[in-house]
């Protein structure tokens, strides 16, 4: 039984290892092709966080860019657009995060080439600063959150197990104070993301 487990296990690490290998030669590739062209929003929901998404498209507190990059009528790969929703990401308030956050979660979905580091640096800082928004949301139906790509993005900006080891420990115990029925599904990701270290 033991001899099952372990055997699990190793195959396991191995799609993972290889999940954070394939994504970053895709994200590499995908550069290739798609450096200055337009990169829109498709996705869109009718709730988000349980309010109606047209709450957040009338709210004063969320910019014009960031309304029309959701609508699809902005790229994500002008320069000050992408500046201001990152800016915004970790800077505005818990009543208007929700509609940050799901524009930010396209935006890692959507990115490639000059953008990978920058958006790579904000899901490490978004985690860092609120990690229960972001566990909370696996919950939400409205959200499709591609997990090898956060961690992929989150190991290549920490680079080492140093810098890993701090960063667990920050996350874990803002976890511990704020939300810590999600730490089962804390564990799962910080594996991913050690998976992902570059060294």
């Amino acid at each position: 039984m033991d001899l099952v487990i372990n055997n699990m296990r190793v195959v396991f690490l191995s799609i993972l290892v290889l999940a954070c290998i394939g994504i970053k030669a895709q994200i590499s590739d995908s550069n290739k092709h798609f450096k200055n062209a337009p990169v829109i929003n498709k996705v869109q929901v009718n709730v988000l966080r349980g309010q109606p998404i047209s709450f957040f498209l009338n709210h004063s507190g969320i910019d014009i860019n960031s309304k029309k990059v959701y609508k699809g009528e902005k790229s994500i790969h002008e320069e000050n657009i992408l500046n201001g929703i990152m800016d915004s990401l970790i800077s505005c308030g818990v009543e208007v995060r929700p509609f940050y956050f799901f524009i930010f979660n396209q935006i890692v979905d959507l990115s490639n080439g000059d953008q990978e580091e920058r958006v790579a640096r904000v899901c490490k800082e978004f985690i860092e600063n609120y990690p229960c928004d972001l566990f909370y949301s696996f919950n939400q139906p409205e959200l499709n959150i591609n997990v090898v790509k956060w961690t992929t993005y989150i190991g290549l900006t920490l680079r080492d197990r140093a810098n890993y080891i701090v960063f667990k420990n920050n996350v874990d115990s803002k976890i511990k104070t704020n939300c810590a029925d999600i730490q089962d599904l804390l564990k799962s990701f910080m594996a991913e993301v050690r998976m992902c270290l570059l060294r």
